[in-house]
C-alpha cells in the first residue's frame, strides 16, 4: 500500500501575513519582513538581551549590523524572512528565516529570534510552522540549523516541533537537520499548538474575571442599561464596572449607574477587566476601543451595530495592535451558564437553563429567539455565542474552545457564511470524532452539503428539526444499529414514524397497541420490547378518550427507569400528541419528547447517520510517490488553457496518463472548479445518456479514500471502482499542489476491469496569453 500522505495544515488566516495567537492567548500579527522594517529591527535588536544576540549571531553584534544581515536578500537563492508585531507604536517582537543553501537547492537554513519577554509563548513554534509549510510550497524539503549547545530553548522548539529530528554536536555547537514535509506527527503538534492558543484567548471571553460595560446609561430604554441590568441580575460571578463619560458628577457627589458606582474612563476601573462590553454610538467606539487597549482589556464583545468598513477595519487594527479578542460588532448575547461564571452579557434577559449544548449563531436575533425555545424544551447550555460580523472570533475558534471543554457535550451552528472553510473542514473531521456537530444553513448549496457529509457535521433543515435532533444528541446514547421499535396506541402516528426512519436508512417494527391500551400495556410492552435486541425505542401516544396523558408518563417512566437500573442503553424516545410539551423525566436523565412522529423519526435517523459516521474509521490519502516539483516547474509563469502537450506531462507527474477506452467502457466526465470560498471542488458524471449526464457526487478536496469510494458507490457494478478511486486521489492531490489550478475536466471510460482517461484541459487561474483583452 501507497504511504499516507499528509495534507498541510490550514491557519485560519493567509499563511504569510495576518493575525495570530500567542500561547497565552494574546494575538499578535505576522507578515514578511520589508527593506523599510529597518528602523524596527535595530530597534528589536538593541532590546535584546547580550546573550539572546549571541544565541542567534554566534558572536556579540551591534544591531545595525545584525538588522542588515537579516534583511539581506541573497541575488540567487531563496530566502524568507517573516516578522512578528504588536503594540502601539508597532514593534517586532519576533523574527524568522529561511535561507535557501545555493541556487537550485532543496534545503535551506532555518533561524528564528525571539524577544526576551515574549519566550515561552510559542512563537519559535509558530515561526518554524510557518517557514516549513511556506517552503514545501516553494520546493524546500530541508531544513538544517545551527545553534550553540547552550541555546536550550531553541533546540526545545525543534525537539517539540513534530519532524524528525537528526542533531549532531561537535565543539559546543549544535547542527539540526530534518526533513520539513507534513507528517502526523507535525500535524497533530500544530493542531495542540493551536488549540491551546485558542483556549487561552477566549477565556477572558467566555469566563472573564471582571466585566466593563462601556457606554453604561442611566436610561432605562437604553442598550447600555440594559447589558448592565443583564449582566447583575444574572449574578455575573465577578465585578461589573459601569463606564461613561457622561456620568461626571458634580463637585462632592458620587458618579453612579443605578444605584452603582460608575467610572467616567475604563482607565480609572480599579480591578481587573478581561472583557469590556460596548455599547457606545458607532462613531464612539474606536475611541472606547482604543482606551481599552490601552487599559490592558483582554477582549472587547461590541454590542454597537451598523458600523461602517472603515470603522469596522480600524476596530479590528486596534484590537490587534493591542492584543485583544474582537466578538462583534453587533453580537446581541454573550452566556457562560457555569456557576462559577453565570455570565449573561448582551440584550438577552436571563440566562438559558444549564446544560450540556454550546450554541454559535451567526444571527443574534435568530439566537434571542431560540433560547426561549430551547428553554420550552427542556434544553440546557454550557455557552451561547452571538457572532455579529465576525471580524475576529468566529466559529471556527468556538469549536476549538469547545472540543475539550468537559461542560459542553453538543455543538450547535447557525451559520450564514463561511470565513474559512478549509479550516472549519479540519476541525469539525476532528472534534465530530468527539462530540455531535449540528448545523442549520439557510438555503440548499451542494458545496456545503458535501462540506457537512465528509466532515460528519449533523445538518438540520431549519430550527426546530435542529432543537429536535439536539434534544436526541444531547440526552440519549447513540443508536449502534438500524433496528427501532415503534410502540403506539394508533397506526397512523406509527406508520408516519416508520416513513422517516426508513428514508434515513433504519429498520422500523410497529407495535400497535390499540386505541383503548392503558398505561399498563404501555409498561408491560415497554419492558418485552427492551429486551428483544432493539437498538432505539420510539412510544407514541394519541389521546382517545380513554388512557390519559399522566397515566402513560408514569407508566413509561417506571419502566424506562427500570430498564436503565439493568443496563438498558439505548435511546428512548417518546411522542406524546397532545396539549403541552409532557415530558418523562428519570433520575438524572431527560427523555426527549416530540409532538409529532416524523420528528422523533427524523431526530433519530439523523442521530443514527452521525453514530454511522463516527464508528467509519476516517480515511486516508495515499502518497503515490507524485513529482510535484516538476509539475510545479511546468505551471510557472503559465495561465488559462493549458496546451494538449504540457496537460499531458503534467498528468504524468501525477500518475496519470491519456489512453484509448477499455472495451464494453462507460463514459465518464470528472470535473473541478475553484470555489472562490471552498477552494477546489470535484465532480463526476455519468455521461452519454439519452436525458443528458447524471450527477454522481460532489467532493472538497482534499480527498481520502473512504470519500472516494462512497463518491463511485453508485458505479459498484458497472465499472472499475478501484482504478476509478486511485484516479480520483491523485486528481485531488494535483489540486494540493497546484492551487493555481482553476479548472479541470477529464473524459474517462471505465470497463470491467480498468479505466483510461481519453480526453483532458486543464485551465490556471488568470487569463491565457492568447486570450483576447476584455474590451
Amino acid at each position: 500500500m501507497a504511504e499516507r500522505y499528509t495534507p498541510p495544515p490550514t491557519p485560519q488566516y493567509a499563511l504569510e501575513s495576518g493575525p495570530i495567537l500567542l500561547k497565552d492567548g494574546r494575538t499578535a500579527t505576522l507578515r514578511p519582513a520589508q527593506p523599510e522594517d529597518r528602523p524596527l529591527f535595530v530597534e528589536f535588536l538593541q532590546r535584546l538581551s547580550p546573550q539572546a544576540r549571541t544565541f542567534r549571531f554566534f558572536s556579540e553584534i551591534d544591531p545595525e549590523t545584525a538588522a542588515d544581515l537579516l534583511l539581506r536578500k541573497p541575488p540567487d537563492e531563496d530566502k524568507v524572512t517573516l516578522v512578528v508585531l504588536t503594540g502601539d507604536p508597532e514593534r517586532i517582537i519576533a523574527t524568522g528565516e529561511y535561507v535557501q543553501e545555493g541556487p537550485g537547492s532543496t534545503s535551506a537554513e532555518v533561524a528564528f529570534l525571539v524577544d526576551d519577554w515574549y519566550q515561552g509563548r510559542g512563537l519559535g513554534s509558530l515561526l518554524l510552522e510557518r517557514l516549513a509549510l511556506i517552503g514545501v510550497r516553494r520546493g524546500i524539503r530541508r531544513f538544517h540549523a545551527y545553534t550553540l549547545a547552550e541555546n536550550k530553548q531553541m533546540l526545545d522548539v525543534f525537539k517539540a516541533s513534530g519532524f524528525k529530528i537528526e542533531a549532531h554536536n561537535e565543539a559546543g555547537e549544535v547542527e539540526v537537520s530534518f526533513e520539513i514535509e507534513p507528517n502526523p506527527e507535525m500535524l497533530a503538534r500544530f493542531e495542540l499548538r493551536e488549540r491551546v492558543a485558542t483556549v487561552a484567548s477566549l477565556l477572558p471571553v467566555l469566563r472573564p474575571r471582571g466585566v466593563a460595560v462601556v457606554g453604561a446609561s442611566r436610561d432605562p430604554e437604553s442598550v447600555g442599561y440594559r447589558v448592565l441590568e443583564n449582566l447583575v441580575l444574572n449574578r455575573f460571578q465577578g465585578p461589573v464596572y459601569p463606564v461613561n463619560p457622561a456620568v461626571a458628577p458634580a463637585a462632592g457627589e458620587v458618579p453612579v449607574v443605578g444605584s452603582m458606582l460608575a467610572y467616567t474612563s475604563i482607565k480609572a476601573v480599579p480591578g481587573p477587566v478581561d472583557l469590556a462590553v460596548l455599547t457606545t454610538p458607532r462613531e464612539k467606539v474606536l475611541e472606547a476601543a482604543e482606551a481599552c487597549g490601552q487599559r490592558g482589556v483582554r477582549a472587547l464583545m461590541v454590542v454597537t451595530t451598523d458600523m461602517e468598513p472603515p470603522q469596522t477595519k480600524a476596530l479590528v487594527q486596534t484590537c490587534r495592535r493591542y492584543g485583544m479578542r474582537l466578538l462583534g460588532p453587533g453580537s446581541l448575547a454573550l452566556m457562560t451558564t457555569s456557576p462559577e461564571v453565570q455570565l449573561c452579557a448582551g440584550l438577552a434577559p436571563r440566562l438559558p437553563l444549564r446544560g450540556q449544548i454550546a450554541m454559535s449563531s451567526q444571527s443574534g436575533a435568530v439566537g434571542l429567539a431560540v433560547l426561549e425555545y430551547a428553554r420550552e424544551m427542556g434544553l440546557g447550555f454550557s455557552n451561547f455565542v452571538s457572532l455579529g460580523a465576525k471580524v475576529d472570533i468566529s466559529s471556527n475558534d468556538l469549536i476549538q474552545y469547545w472540543e475539550e471543554d468537559p461542560e459542553t457535550g453538543l455543538i450547535l451552528l447557525y451559520v450564514e457564511s463561511f470565513g474559512n472553510p478549509r479550516r472549519f473542514a479540519r476541525l469539525a473531521r476532528r472534534v465530530g470524532r468527539k462530540k455531535p456537530i449540528l448545523a442549520v444553513r439557510p438555503g440548499r448549496d451542494a458545496v456545503v452539503e458535501a462540506l457537512f457529509k465528509q466532515t460528519g457535521v449533523v445538518r438540520a433543515e431549519n430550527l426546530e428539526e435542529m432543537f429536535d435532533i439536539a434534544a436526541l444528541l444531547a440526552h440519549q446514547p447513540l443508536p449502534e444499529g438500524p433496528r427501532v421499535a415503534l410502540l403506539s396506541n394508533a397506526s397512523g402516528p406509527a406508520y408516519l414514524a416508520k416513513d422517516a426512519l426508513e428514508t434515513e436508512g433504519m429498520q422500523a417494527e410497529v407495535l400497535d397497541l390499540g386505541s383503548r391500551a392503558s398505561g399498563q400495556a404501555y409498561r408491560e410492552n415497554v419492558r418485552r420490547l427492551l429486551k428483544e435486541g432493539f437498538h432505539a425505542l420510539i412510544t407514541l401516544f394519541v389521546p382517545l378518550g380513554y388512557a390519559t396523558v399522566e397515566e402513560v408518563q408514569q407508566a413509561l417512566g417506571e419502566a424506562f427507569q427500570e430498564a436503565r437500573r439493568q443496563g438498558v442503553d439505548i435511546p428512548l424516545l417518546t411522542c406524546f400528541m397532545s396539549a403541552g410539551r409532557p415530558r418523562v423525566q428519570l433520575e438524572g436523565e431527560q427523555i426527549p419528547t416530540y409532538r409529532f412522529p416524523e420528528s422523533a423519526g427524523r431526530a433519530l435517523g439523523a442521530a443514527y447517520a452521525y453514530a454511522q459516521w463516527r464508528k467509519t474509521p476516517p480515511g486516508e490519502i495515499p502518497d503515490h510517490n507524485v513529482r510535484e516539483d516538476e509539475a510545479r516547474a511546468l505551471v510557472a509563469g503559465a495561465r488559462g488553457l493549458l496546451k494538449p502537450e504540457t496537460v499531458q506531462a503534467l498528468l504524468d507527474c501525477f500518475g496519470l496518463r491519456l489512453s484509448p477506452p477499455p472495451k464494453g467502457a462507460i463514459p465518464l466526465a470528472l470535473r473541478v472548479q475553484h470555489d472562490p470560498l471552498f477552494g477546489p471542488v470535484l465532480s463526476l458524471a455519468l455521461t452519454g445518456l439519452p436525458l443528458g449526464e447524471q450527477p454522481l457526487g460532489l467532493r472538497i478536496t482534499p480527498l481520502t479514500d473512504r470519500e472516494a469510494a462512497e463518491m463511485l458507490a453508485p458505479l459498484g457494478g458497472i465499472a472499475h471502482l478501484e482504478s476509478l478511486q486511485d484516479l480520483l486521489l491523485r486528481v485531488s492531490r494535483l489540486l494540493e499542489e497546484l492551487p493555481e489550478v482553476e479548472g479541470l475536466e477529464l473524459r474517462l471510460a471505465s470497463g470491467p476491469e480498468a479505466t483510461a482517461i481519453t480526453e483532458a484541459q486543464v485551465r490556471l487561474k488568470g487569463p491565457s496569453r492568447e486570450d483576447p483583452k476584455p474590451s
